[in-house]
């Protein structure tokens, strides 16, 4: 079998919004809040004059000047400097949780996941900003319909990855969990098909019942000769 080359995820740079609402440093307290209550953001991205992005300003960080007792521990540096804060500088989260564009969708879900965001900053490899990308376009991946699932798992994970005729095996494809059955040569070809499916945008999950005619794990490769060329039984005749 040929060397099996995982197929790249859909990047963040496919399902990212390109337009996008951003702030200055220098932008006054009111503007930016005004800002975000006119186009009903969240929040927006701070950036420099070239485009770099040095942090970003929400909802929760005008907030936190305005709050009573603040949101945030009181006496802290960070408290203190947002309690005054007439610009974005003194008002924005820095540094900003950013997502680069060829980065796998996976990434980004993960970044807010675990920091709680409902939208990311994404860049280039300059840090400039080129997008953000949001909750709602990450779920734009598990949208593609069940065809196109199963006609990626058997024209690209099946034909081209492993090589094998998609004809020899039963793929049926439901709400984007995908059920394979049949027979392939070899044991240690299943658990390869089933990783390279899992990778498949909009698979939710793989259920199969795949068999092989040979079981090949915990089987040695044939070691090589003295020549450093594999051994080879010379011909009778």
């Amino acid at each position: 079998m040929k060397e099996v080359r995982m197929p790249s995820r859909r990047k963040v740079g496919s399902v990212m919004t390109t337009e996008v609402t951003t702030v200055g440093p220098d932008t006054p307290f009111k503007a930016v809040a005004l800002l975000l209550a006119s186009w009903n953001i969240s929040g927006a991205p701070v950036v420099d004059e070239d485009g770099k992005v040095l942090g970003v300003v929400s909802q929760g960080d005008l907030l936190e000047r305005e709050a009573p007792h603040g949101l945030l521990k009181p006496g802290s540096r960070q408290a203190k400097r947002k309690a005054g804060a007439a610009f974005v500088a003194d008002l924005m989260t820095a540094p900003a949780v950013v997502v680069r564009a060829g980065d796998d969708v996976a990434v980004a879900a993960k970044l807010l996941e675990e920091h709680h965001f409902h939208r990311l900053p994404v860049v280039d490899d300059e840090g400039k900003l080129v997008g953000v990308v949001s909750r709602s376009d990450l779920l734009r991946v598990f949208l593609r319909t069940d065809r196109e699932i199963r006609d990626e798992v058997r024209e690209e994970v099946l034909l081209r990855d492993m090589a094998l005729d998609p004809a020899s095996l039963y793929i049926a494809v439901h709400n984007g969990i995908v059920t394979l059955n049949g027979a392939v040569e070899r044991e240690s070809m299943i658990p390869v098909i089933v990783a390279l499916v899992r990778r498949v945008d909009g698979v939710v999950e793989v259920r199969q019942t795949l068999k092989s005619h040979f079981d090949d794990r915990g089987v040695a490769p044939t070691p090589p000769g003295p020549s450093g060329m594999l051994s080879r039984k010379r011909p009778v005749f």
